[in-house]
Parts: C-alpha cells; structure tokens; sequence
C-alpha cells in the first residue's frame, strides 16, 4: 500500500513541474507615429508568441516557456523580417527593437 501511495506521489511531482516561464517587454524603438511590424520567437520551441504591428515606443508584454526570445521586424512595405538576436525574457526586462 506505501508502495502505491509513493508511485502516485512521485507521478504528481513529475507531471506537475515546469519550467519557470519569463516574462519580458518588447519596445518599439521608433519615434511615436512610426510603424514597425514584429514578430516574437520563442527560441527554444521556434514558435511565434507574439505578431504585432507597434506604433512607435508602443510596448507589448511576452511571456515565454523558456527564458530567450528572438524579435525580427519590418518597415511598412518591406517584404522581408530582419532577423533579431537571442535575447534575455525574464524579470520584466524591456527588450528594444
């Protein structure tokens, strides 16, 4: 019976932690009336968690599962996203594109 009791204990502590998600801002670098198109990237999963048209120093709050993000903009009527670096998401830390 202390078997089970234990199996059981151990299946819940394994299933119910994750990792600890972080949580940042992205910031549109610029000036107030300028537009930029972002996308938000998980790096560790490569999925996008945030796709936004920012007005400039417009910011948007991202949570992630990990702790990097990638942010790739583009201008109004470019056709392509210019690829942003890894970057720090925890503590509410403000990353600037």
């Amino acid at each position: 019976m202390n078997r089970i009791f234990l199996g059981l204990a151990l299946v819940a502590l394994g299933t119910g932690s994750e990792a600890i998600a972080g949580t940042c801002n992205v910031q549109s670098t610029r000036a107030p009336g300028h537009w930029k198109f972002i996308k938000v990237y998980d790096v560790d999963t490569g999925k996008i968690v945030l796709q936004k048209v920012f007005n400039g120093g417009e910011y948007q709050e991202v949570t992630v599962p990990g702790e990097r993000i990638r942010v790739d903009w583009k201008l109004p009527g470019g056709k392509d996203y210019k690829h942003g670096t890894a970057a720090l998401c925890k503590d509410g830390n403000t990353i600037r594109s």
